[in-house]
């Protein structure tokens, strides 16, 4: 007997899994490797008036704003700013973070645009499925998934630093006494963390009441970690001194160089992460359309005045060779004799993070719920309990997985994985706001009867066109990688500049222009009443190269490496997910015009 199996033109029709199964044993290498690539490019269709959910709709614009500032201000800005004005930038790390929060603010407009027509949880992962294929969402989900894993680790962890150091460590040396050291060398940690462990399991437990409870604990560590820094940038404008913002006896406001301030906005573009778990919260927002773009623009304006005011007063409080990189707030206080106000913000750190953790696992839980939705994970983190209508299974199993992470391992080797990531995703986000422009409209807006029709027109050139585009912002990310590389080696930004250098990455930028203007050429006008980035491609290309910078300044080979080898296993999980799926096409997943055929396959009864 035949069997057929209809690829019709971006929607496929398929029988019973079984008689799927069944067929695919019969495929030759070559019709394998088809359907390979097949599931590789396919994409997904989401209608923006799609709103069906099983979570849910609670939040509100008030609401996902303060998730976003909660989610943000976090360890980032009590660690990272002593670094940053210590060791990379001195007082030039104010324009640091005013940098960092611009460079931010572009990749955010990338995320404003797809949020304002997309209505559904999945951040970055769903938006990239919806508009470049199964693969590159796949990888950009397990770069995501393995993000917030090792983030929720650490930051239990930094909360276990934090509270055992308002006893003295105390809590660390009975620790140690009672269970002894483990010498099982990295990752594992020298002692066991019970604190860090119990911790998770109060987050776990308050996620797993619902979003109401979750959405108002966060709304009120929100406040409190605000006011603790609207406390500092007020202290420091009473008791500062602006001798220390000149800086004069120590090199100035720029004693790092140049170099100093790009290598420290690397560093605050870290602390400014955190606007995706407003992203995730799609399907449990009123009004996703809306709220989603309006929160994360009110988050950002927020969180950047929270920063610049709180690390401007604390260059004034205190010289930056007297910062304690490990704890610079309460240090700088210190520095001033101001015993009693030390001891104030120290409670910030730790409600800080307490919020940071809650929207962590949350975010994960979200995610992995997207995920197990699209085949792409396993389908138990699709389920959703009845009376909490939250992914229980997601939260309890990502939460004790944290749990045992912080108790055990001493991960923090791989914080470099999460920025490289960030970094990466922003890159492909920036470049899929370009590729959407160059096609020619939507395809969750047209019919069967007109895909047929725009098929069998123009199908080669159609083709050519498409993967030019693709191919020439492939083009454009590498040239910007070997101009960024460029410009980290060699003394290009110093007094003295090498001039072989100078003149090689000028040509780079001058083919970076003119791929642009290709570029230009090939994009057609924006459709819809939705939020659309503007002056695109230029503003696309300028976040390109400046997160491309920041990546290749923030990242060592050791970095890179581990990057890469958590990617191929990322590679591999996926092809077994294929080999063992039997749900091979959602309903919602579209193929692209040139993948569209039709397979006869002979099979004997």
């Amino acid at each position: 007997m035949y069997v057929y199996v209809y690829f019709i033109q971006r929607r496929v029709l398929l029988g019973n899994p079984l008689m799927i199964s069944a067929t695919m044993t019969c495929l030759n290498m070559r019709e394998r490797c088809g359907y390979l690539w097949y599931r590789m490019t396919r994409r997904k269709t989401i209608e923006s008036s799609d709103t069906t959910t099983a979570l849910n709709r609670y939040l509100s614009t008030f609401h996902l704003t303060f998730m976003g500032v909660g989610a943000t201000v976090g360890v980032g800005i009590y660690v990272l700013v002593g670094v940053a004005a210590k060791e990379y930038a001195g007082p030039g790390m104010l324009i640091s973070f005013i940098l960092a929060g611009i460079v931010t603010l572009m990749n955010a407009l990338c995320f404003v645009e797809f949020g304002s027509r997309i209505p559904k949880t999945g951040g970055s992962y769903t938006y990239v499925y919806e508009s470049m294929g199964e693969i590159m969402a796949f990888l950009v989900g397990w770069i995501i998934l393995l993000g917030y894993l090792t983030s929720g680790a650490i930051g239990c962890r930094a909360w276990s630093g934090y509270f055992d150091s308002l006893f003295d460590g105390a809590i660390h040396n009975k620790t140690v006494d009672i269970f002894g050291t483990i010498n099982l060398g990295p990752p594992f940690s020298h002692s066991l963390d019970l604190v860090a462990f119990c911790f998770e399991l109060t987050v776990l437990f308050i996620v797993s009441l619902g979003i109401h409870a979750s959405a108002k604990v966060n709304f009120v560590l929100s406040m409190v970690s605000i006011s603790v820094l609207l406390f500092v940038t007020i202290m420091g404008f009473i008791f500062g001194n602006i001798e220390n913002v000149i800086n004069k006896d120590h090199g100035g406001f720029f004693p790092f160089g140049v170099k100093g301030v790009i290598v420290a906005t690397s560093a605050c573009f870290y602390a400014f992460q955190g606007f995706d778990v407003i992203c995730l919260s799609a399907e449990e927002s009123k009004t996703p359309l809306k709220s989603i773009p309006r929160a994360i623009l009110f988050e950002l304006i927020i969180v950047t005045l929270l920063y610049a005011g709180s690390s401007f007063s604390l260059i004034m409080l205190a010289p930056v060779y007297l910062i304690d990189t490990k704890a610079p707030i309460p240090s700088a206080f210190a520095v001033n004799n101001i015993q009693w106000a030390k001891y104030v913000v120290t409670i910030g750190p730790v409600l800080g993070i307490s919020n940071l953790s809650l929207l962590n696992l949350y975010s994960t839980s979200r995610h992995a719920y997207c995920m197990a939705n699209d085949g792409l994970f396993l389908k138990v983190f699709g389920v959703v309990h009845k009376k909490t209508q939250v992914p229980l299974v997601g939260v309890m199993s990502i939460g004790i997985f944290v749990a045992l992470s912080s108790l055990f391992l001493d991960i923090a080797d791989l914080v470099q994985f999460n920025v490289l990531g960030l970094f990466v995703i922003n890159i492909i986000i920036s470049s899929n706001i370009v590729i959407l422009r160059s096609r020619t409209s939507d395809s969750s807006a047209v019919g069967d009867s007109e895909r047929k029709t725009m098929a069998s027109k123009c199908q080669i050139s159609k083709i050519i066109d498409k993967f030019s585009v693709v191919f020439l912002i492939f083009v454009l990310v590498v040239i910007s990688l070997m101009a960024s590389l460029l410009i980290q080696r060699t003394p290009v930004l110093s007094s003295q500049p090498n001039i072989t250098a100078l003149c090689t990455v000028i040509l780079f930028w001058l083919l970076i222009v003119a791929i642009s203007f290709i570029i230009k050429l090939k994009l057609k006008p924006p459709t819809g009443n939705s939020f659309k980035v503007p002056f695109v491609p230029l503003l696309p290309v300028i976040i390109i190269t400046t997160n491309m910078m920041l990546l290749v300044y923030a990242i060592d080979l050791d970095g890179l490496i581990t990057f890469s080898v958590l990617i191929l296993i990322g590679l591999v999980i996926y092809l077994v997910l294929i080999i063992f799926s039997r749900d091979v096409m959602p309903r919602e997943t579209v193929i692209s015009e040139e993948e569209v055929g039709l397979m006869s396959l002979e099979q004997e009864s």
